[in-house]
Parts: structure tokens; sequence; C-alpha cells
């Protein structure tokens, strides 16, 4: 298909079972166009479509399925019972702050003696770390749980037995070679687990873990369900899994919850936003809260963020609400200074034969460059590594984004004698390296995905799942769609392609770099449409030409009034 001054973006429908989407539609009684979504998303039977459709917290799983979870849940009733002091040790992210306040607020309801911990993100760096353990012990504390981190910890966990502590480890990142040596390691994805969705979040574990320790107490674990779904909720959004099966129950009560949250810390961080609408979605987290919180351990110590989600006093709320903006504020114009000096080394790459771009610089915020990395990647369409470099220790360290086909983990592994160190997954990665290897790193890396990543890998991609006549759109096609929701990873909100849509009506709308438009196709009424930052589409674009485009099917509210609105992603002249 010609895509004729789009940035010669590539438009591909992405093939299907059709076999698998003809008999869920006959077996489920479900619209063909929406049978194929649900089979694109791993439905396969009528009993899944039923469950994805109908999500409900009677789907989650039993925690004693998780590995350890009987044991772990064992040791914490007898700390319990004897008064011990417990330190829940969580991580600077969301997911991380998320899981630990849920953890601090159970044990705590639950009556016990709690304390915690967060690393801090440029001292620390992430994960619990034997320093960390002596700092607990100070304290006074008699067992260490920790959550969203830890599985890796093996020389923390010995630390600990050295000192006489327990500890008890939920994560949900990939163990290594050996698990360490704690009382517990409740992770869905140990490699002899048989937990049936291995996908959780870390503030999914810790849910199920707390979920675990109430019942075993003798507690109404369907009232803890709907007093904590709220922060497992926003963790869960916020660490971009799956939004498949138990993440899916999770995420699609705790919205609602969180509207209605008696943790005073949501109302506020809400308002402080400017959020006013009645109705939260999966993108209000990810792209409003998400990046608030995330913005205080980027910027500064975790903590703060941690305490807006325990405290109970509304102007200490409001106090770290205000402090999360004003971190955010700054995050942006770190962001934005960042980007343009990372911009202009790319300037001096050639892109026809830089496969993967590799930018360091010192100054940088170790917590802002995962996001210009990401950015960039976005951009132009290719891995990007970004370093700080820290000239006190002549270490550069950073993070990685990449995009399929090149699986990071796999990339740097091949490069592991000239790193000082590396983890993470296969699109998105942390690294360090000494000064004097970067340049061979770079050399490396961009060999190594010379032989994976072809040209046609390099131009943007739209992936239209469904190709649709102009007459399947409908408000009864809109309100089914609507339904798949909360979408996100794993459950991307759907893309169609149309061909043969006529024009009918084009205007630049917002500052101008908008376009609002209506079109028509066979056996179709006038629907409109809006092309967020195509507005030059204005002045090509004549009454009666026939497009093609690529969208998604959403309903528009307009003074009460709900109607069927097409937002543009490509559009073919």
């Amino acid at each position: 298909m010609s895509n004729d001054g789009y940035n010669e973006i590539r438009w591909e429908v992405i093939s299907c079972d059709e076999a698998l989407v003809h008999r869920l539609a006959s077996e489920a009684v479900i619209d063909v166009v929406i049978a194929r979504l649900l089979a694109n998303r791993g439905v396969k039977t009528s009993q899944e479509v039923d469950a994805f459709l109908k999500p409900s917290l009677s789907q989650l799983h039993d925690p004693s399925l998780l590995p350890d979870m009987d044991v772990g849940v064992e040791r914490i009733a007898l700390a319990l019972k004897l008064g011990e002091k417990i330190c829940v040790h969580g991580d600077y992210d969301v997911d991380g702050v998320t899981s630990a306040a849920l953890l601090v607020r159970t044990l705590t309801a639950l009556g016990g003696s709690v304390d915690y911990l967060l690393p801090h993100r440029q001292r620390d760096g992430y994960g619990i770390k034997p320093a960390a353990v002596d700092a607990i012990k100070a304290r006074g504390c008699d067992l260490i749980v920790t959550c969203d981190c830890g599985i890796t910890a093996c020389n923390t966990a010995l630390r600990a037995n050295e000192l006489g502590m327990d500890m008890i480890v939920t994560d949900h990142h990939e163990p290594g070679a050996q698990l360490p040596e704690a009382i517990a390691v409740i992770n869905p994805k140990r490699c002899d687990s048989t937990y049936p969705f291995p996908e959780l979040a870390g503030v999914g574990v810790a849910f199920k873990f707390a979920q675990g320790i109430v019942r075993h107490l003798g507690h109404d674990t369907d009232a803890f369900a709907q007093r904590f779904v709220d922060l497992a909720a926003l963790g869960t959004v916020a660490d971009v899994v799956p939004l498949i099966g138990e993440n899916r129950a999770i995420v699609k009560f705790g919205l609602d919850a969180i509207l209605n949250s008696k943790k005073i810390g949501f109302g506020a961080v809400l308002r402080s936003a400017n959020f006013t609408g009645s109705v939260l979605t999966a993108y209000h987290l990810a792209f409003i809260l998400a990046p608030r919180i995330n913005a205080v351990g980027r910027m500064d110590d975790a903590h703060s963020a941690l305490k807006l989600f325990l405290t109970k006093d509304h102007d200490e709320a409001r106090r770290l609400a205000l402090e999360m903006e004003r971190h955010n504020s700054n995050r942006k114009i770190e962001q934005k200074r960042i980007l343009e000096e990372a911009l202009a080394q790319v300037k001096l790459k050639d892109l026809s034969t830089t496969r993967v771009l590799v930018l360091s610089g010192e100054g940088w915020n170790g917590g802002v460059v995962g996001i210009v990395a990401g950015r960039l990647c976005e951009t132009f369409n290719r891995p990007v590594i970004m370093l700080r470099r820290n000239p006190e220790t002549g270490i550069a360290s950073g993070s990685a984004r990449s995009r399929f086909p090149f699986n990071l983990i796999e990339g740097l592994s091949e490069c592991a004698d000239i790193l000082c160190g590396y983890g993470g997954h296969a699109l998105a990665a942390g690294l360090s390296v000494i000064f004097e290897n970067i340049e061979a790193f770079e050399e490396r890396i961009n060999t190594i995905a010379a032989d994976i990543i072809k040209d046609e890998d390099l131009l943007p991609k739209i992936e239209a799942e469904v190709e649709l006549e102009p007459g399947k759109i409908t408000r009864q096609l809109a309100d089914s769609i609507a339904n798949l929701e909360p979408f996100g990873a794993g459950n991307p909100e759907p893309v169609f392609m149309t061909r043969g849509f006529i024009v009918k009506q084009r205007q630049r709308v917002g500052d101008g770099s908008h376009m609002k438009l209506t079109v028509q196709g066979e056996n179709c009424a006038p629907i409109n449409c809006i092309a967020f930052r195509m507005g030059e589409y204005v002045d090509r674009l004549e009454l009666g030409d026939t497009v093609d485009m690529c969208y998604n099917i959403r309903l528009n509210s307009f003074n009460g009034t709900e109607s069927v609105q097409l937002t543009v992603n490509a559009i073919s002249c």
C-alpha cells in the first residue's frame, strides 16, 4: 500500500487463525471482529471469551499455588505472634512503591510492628544490597520482606543469614541461575513454579502474598481484595505487564477502587494532576499518575511517594502531592535537556549503518536516561543505549530500550566481557561499562545487531488487527471494543484499517497542529475523525478525495451525547 507523505510508515494487517476466529464467534455468540481481536490476545475457548469480557476478582488463583507461599505466610504469622519487627524493602519505581505500601498497610492492619526501606536510585541503585541489610538490622528488625526485588540478591541473603535475620523474597523478575538462600522465595517465574499465571507485576505478587497471610489468619479475603486492589492496579499498569488474565481482573476492578479509595494519597495526587473526570482508565494510570510517582524516585528519594500512600493526614498528603508535582516538572526539564544533547550526538551518527544508538554524557540524570532512550527508540526505530558518565568512578551506567527483533539481554550477553554488569528484559535493560570500553562496546553491539536488524525493521510500522469495510463501523462495534478495556501491554487498543473513505470535511483544530475531518464510505453514514499532530494534511486533502486510513474506534462524549469517533493513526492519500 502507498503511504505517500506519512514518513514511509508501513501498514500491515496481522495474520490470524481464521478457523479459530469463526469458532469463537459461533460458540461464544460474538461479532466476528471481536472474535478476531480476542484470538489475537490468546483467547482460544468460549470459556476464555467469557472470562476476558467479564473479568472478576473471583478469577484470581489460589495464592498457595505460588512457590514458597505457605512457608512465607507461616513465617509472617510467627513474626506477628512474637511481635517481631518486620522491614518491608521495596523499590523506587511505581511497582516497588505500591508493593511496599500494600505490604506495610496489610501487616500494620494485622497488628504487626512494621518498618520500611526503599533504595535511593542514585546512591544505591536497583534492588536490596548487603548494606541495606546492615541498616535494617541497626533499626532492630528481625525479618525482611522484599517486594519487586530480591530474586538475584544472593549476597544480600547471605548477609542477612550472617546477622541472624530471616528474609522473605517476593518478586516477579527473572531469576538467575541460583536462588537467594532465604526463608521463602515467592516468584511466579521460578523455573519450578507451577503457578498458572506467571505475568504478575511485583505488586501482583505482593498482593497474592498479603492475600495468603490474611486468609491464613482467618480474615475475609474478599474484603482484603476490595481494600487493596487500588494499589495493585496502579503498580500493575505502571510496570507494563500484560493486561490479561489476573492482571486484567486486578486493573479492571482497581480503576473503580482508586476513584473511591479511602487512601487519601490517591485523591491528593489526582487533584494535584487536575484530574476531574468521573471515569478512570488505564491510560490515566500510565500517563498521569505513574509519571508523577516515578518522578520522585528519578529526581530525589522515593520514600516521599511511599509516604503519600501510607499517610492518613490530609495536610501531609497535599504537601507530598505538591512535592510530587514539583519533581515531575523538574523531570520534564531534565528530560528535555538530555534529549536535546542526545539528539546532537545522533546527528553525528551514520544512521544507514548504525543499528544500535549508543549515546553517553556527563551530568545526565540516571533516573531520566531510560525515558529518553525509550523516546529515541520510538523516533529512530532502533535500539538505543543511554549511558551516564561518572568521572569520579570512570564508569558509565544507564538504560537501554529496544524493539523487535533485537533482544537486548541476548545482545548484551555477547558483550559481557567488556561490561561491568547488565540485566533486565528483552526490550528494556540496564548496564554499566568503564569509559575505556564504550567505543569497543558500541562497535560490538552494532556488529551483533547488523545480523539481526534488517533495513525494513528500521522503518516505522503500524500493525492493524482488522481490515474493516466502512459499513462495519457502528455504535454497537464501538461499545463492544470499549468492553475490551482496560487497554495496555498484552491488550493494546485495537487498530483498524479501511480503504476507500471519501473526505467530506477537514479543518485544523487546537493550535493548528491537529486535524478534524469527516469521512464517509460505502454503506455508512458520515463519521467524525480526529487526527492528532496531522494538521498539515488539511493543505493536502481536497473534499471528495479518496483515502485509506488506520485508526482506533472510540466513543466521543459531547454535551451529554456519545457518538462514534475515529482516532487516526495514518492516512494514505
